[in-house]
């Protein structure tokens, strides 16, 4: 293994502009000295002319290579071995209207979701899958170890994006089931069910179905035994069919005695982001594999270089180019996208330079013949897209299908444009013709941004994530049904 490495050896390339300049700044020294004789000199200026005991551009010329080989990265490579856990972790995500109630601060969901994720970036190592359930069960995400997918999946989830109200736990343990056919034989699985509803027939359903399996499931319980009213996003409070008024209470009875019997353990919402990492013992299957680290030590040698800088009287020359060579992470963020993540659309709109921006930002303040007039000025697929969801708000639900088909000319694998475009002419097919068009356009209310604040930065990607979920989990409700 090479014990020496460069990361950047592009950059040697800058030697040999500062060759020539070296060269040029010696050749011109030497040409200036022979225009007047030495001893002339010496009468002009009453006295001998001084020679610099230090060679000012040789100097200049060795520190100048010494920052082009700091800046070319010297680096020592070390392999280090990466433990990754062979256990397969099950999400089992409850999202009933239960989970907007205040009992928990900010809420229960709000709650659930800042532990989630605390959670999932503290297990790296373990392979992940999510599937969310209310009233039915629906695979958000496959096994995977981008956990930071993960992240904006469990964002973008609400309870107003699933098809049924309700908490079907044992359809979401069958779902579990049907993920764990893709896996090798005697893989370690372990199921992870947050939920603030089971009830004791449900336990007594779950507990029949994983017998067979050697699965623990542990249970995340949400909320308080004493429960609170429900405050809906829209206004107003949960209700029963008949108006009576729902107190969310959590059956912490319920739920421990279940995760004794399915050989789990029960644990408290807010020490989820904590469990997995301290319980983690060294029974636990574990596979490793090798990787190249590369310590750089290039910037060690920009430090001396600072120091030795000031016995020259134009130090801080040095001092300058020590500073330009050290890479600035800092950002400046665009007013136009500020103004947008404030809600500030109109405002936001008559900044952004980029057309397709623009259009989302009047798209966002419901302007919809004014996104679809930005959208049409550029022909990608992304704007196609867009522009698509834009026409069907207008009722233009044909015109939508056949921008949402060039973007797919475009990119194929575009795959929301592919799923807009199946709910669409799924609702044709079976709406009436008077009410065709109300009824998609309905369907394509409620938006939900939640991770448009995480992928702000790739402005090239579909906006509206939850919508995007909404509609997913909706067609694969249609599709069970059918």
């Amino acid at each position: 293994m090479t014990d020496f490495v460069f990361l950047r050896p592009y950059l040697f390339v800058l030697f040999i502009p500062l060759l020539i300049l070296f060269y040029y700044s010696s050749t011109k020294k030497i040409k200036q000295q022979s225009y007047i004789s030495a001893r002339l000199l010496t009468v002009l200026m009453k006295s001998e002319p001084r020679r610099s005991k230090i060679n000012i551009p040789a100097v200049l010329f060795l520190f100048s290579c010494l920052i082009i080989i700091a800046l070319a990265g010297p680096a020592i490579p070390k392999k280090t071995a990466l433990v990754k856990s062979s256990t397969n972790t099950i999400i089992l995500l409850g999202m009933d209207k239960t989970m907007h109630a205040d009992d928990l601060k900010a809420s229960r969901l709000a709650l659930t979701k800042q532990k989630l994720i605390a959670y999932l970036e503290k297990n790296k190592a373990t392979n992940t899958a999510l599937i969310a359930f209310a009233g039915t069960a629906h695979i958000i995400s496959p096994f995977t170890d981008d956990h930071g997918t993960l992240a904006h999946f469990v964002e973008a989830l609400n309870p107003e994006v699933m098809p049924k109200p309700g908490s079907s736990v044992p359809d979401a343990v069958k779902l579990a089931g049907s993920l764990v056919t893709q896996l090798k034989p005697n893989s370690q699985v372990r199921l992870l069910l947050i939920t603030d509803q089971l009830t004791v027939l449900q336990s007594e359903k779950i507990v029949n179905y994983l017998q067979p399996f050697n699965w623990p499931v542990d249970i995340v319980s949400v909320g308080t035994s004493t429960g609170s009213v429900v405050p809906l996003p829209e206004g107003g409070l949960l209700r029963t069919h008949t108006g009576q008024l729902i107190v969310a209470k959590t059956p912490l009875t319920v739920l421990t005695d279940a995760a004794t019997k399915l050989k789990g353990k029960i644990i408290d919402i807010n020490s989820l982001d904590h469990y997995l990492t301290d319980n983690q013992d060294n029974t636990t299957p574990k596979t490793t594999h090798e990787t190249l680290v590369y310590t750089e030590i290039g910037y060690f040698v920009l430090l001396p270089l600072l120091l030795m800088s000031i016995l020259f009287r134009r130090g801080y020359i040095l001092c300058l180019l020590f500073l330009i060579s050290v890479p600035e992470y800092s950002h400046a963020k665009d007013p136009a996208l500020v103004l947008y993540e404030q809600g500030k659309y109109q405002q936001a709109a008559e900044l952004f330079q980029n057309v397709i921006w623009k259009g989302n930002a009047m798209y966002r303040a419901g302007k919809f013949d004014a996104a679809i007039s930005f959208y049409e000025k550029v022909n990608t697929d992304i704007s196609n897209y867009n522009r698509g969801n834009a026409l069907a708000h207008t009722g233009k639900i044909k015109e939508a299908i056949l921008a949402y088909n060039h973007a797919l000319q475009l990119n194929p694998e575009l795959r929301e444009a592919r799923e807009n475009k199946a709910i669409l002419e799924l609702w044709l097919k079976k709406q009436t013709p008077e009410d065709k068009d109300d009824a998609a356009i309905a369907a394509l209310q409620n938006k939900d941004g939640n991770i448009e604040k995480a992928l702000s930065f790739l402005k090239t990607l579909p906006e509206e994530p939850g919508d995007l979920m909404q509609k997913r989990l909706q067609l694969q409700q249609k599709n069970k049904s059918d």
